[in-house]
């Protein structure tokens, strides 16, 4: 098996993927490699299985697949270095601030929206500048990328509390 993730998924090398097509290869080589399914249960096929579920975890998120595709490209993307881009910084603090004093989940649906918004915009950035090998500015977009994909999943980690903190009506039925 190929531990090039793009040519394990039959996928083109490029930032811009097909996440459904994505998903069915996932399912279709989960079916044909999962240990259960193996004559040979060994640690070769644990290896395999882990091997297809880490690379589609990779390929899946749009922060881990542009600093794959950078890897790739023999750009590797030093984590240690922080983003030199102020005004960028700027903003998640203030985005963060944001979300440490949201109370209403209105408010924390548009800060969502927000944030993939942003997201978005990276993103295509990332991809343009990947695409024209400008690799210092394609690596300072993959930061960003890696940067607000944290502040996401910080905020589906608060919305999620919310949720189970759910002070509504339902004390009246314990």
């Amino acid at each position: 098996m190929d531990n090039h993730f793009f040519a394990l998924f039959g996928l083109p090398v490029q930032f811009e993927i097909d996440k459904k097509i994505l998903k069915d290869r996932l399912l279709e080589l989960q079916k044909q490699h999962h240990p259960d399914r193996q004559d040979d249960v060994s640690t070769h096929a644990q290896k395999q299985a882990e091997l297809i579920n880490h690379a589609y975890d990779t390929l899946y998120q749009d922060d881990t697949r542009a600093a794959y595709l950078l890897e790739l490209s023999g750009q590797a993307l030093d984590l240690n270095q922080s983003i030199s881009d102020w005004d960028f910084l700027d903003e998640m603090m203030e985005l963060r601030i944001s979300l440490d004093e949201l109370q209403e989940s209105s408010a924390l649906n548009a800060l969502i929206n927000d944030v993939q918004q942003r997201i978005d915009e990276q993103a295509k950035m990332f991809a343009n500048h990947y695409a024209q090998q400008h690799w210092q500015a394609a690596k300072d977009d993959a930061k960003k990328l890696q940067f607000l994909s944290k502040l996401q999943q910080d905020i589906h980690a608060k919305n999620s509390q919310s949720l189970a903190s759910n002070d509504g009506d339902d004390d009246l039925y314990v």
